[in-house]
């Protein structure tokens, strides 16, 4: 997911100020479908890994991992998601504007959850 969301954060969502505002809408519905097919399982898998992980190794470390993906599941159902959805309708500057900005707390939080990861591979094995 964190390439997912790089390329995300640092490519198209600013793109989208740029497109032209006649062919946003179309645009913007084919986006989300086209990446919806990649981020829906992806997100989907790594709540099972994690699940899965934090029952078979007990770790508190891990435990905090698994709260950092509740917290960008509730910020990409409760934020990202709406903002998606107006910007399906009508264009909207400042819409694209606060996408980028909370993108950014799923960028870092990504980011984190899989430093989290690693330190406790490293730890473990």
């Amino acid at each position: 997911m964190i390439g997912v969301i790089s390329i995300t954060q640092l490519i198209t969502y600013p793109s989208f100020l740029e497109i032209d505002r006649a062919k946003f809408i179309d645009f913007h519905k084919n986006y989300v479908k086209t990446i919806s097919f990649i981020a829906v399982p992806a997100m989907i898998l790594e709540l099972f890994t994690l699940i899965y992980m934090n029952i078979y190794i007990s770790n508190l470390i891990l435990m905090k991992s698994l709260l950092v993906l509740i917290m960008l599941w509730l910020i990409t159902f409760i934020i990202i998601v709406p903002i998606h959805n107006q910007l399906s309708k009508e264009f909207d500057d400042e819409k694209v504007i606060s996408l980028i900005r909370y993108n950014w707390i799923r960028s870092v939080l990504w980011t984190s959850k899989i430093f989290i990861i690693l330190y406790i591979f490293y730890e473990e094995f």
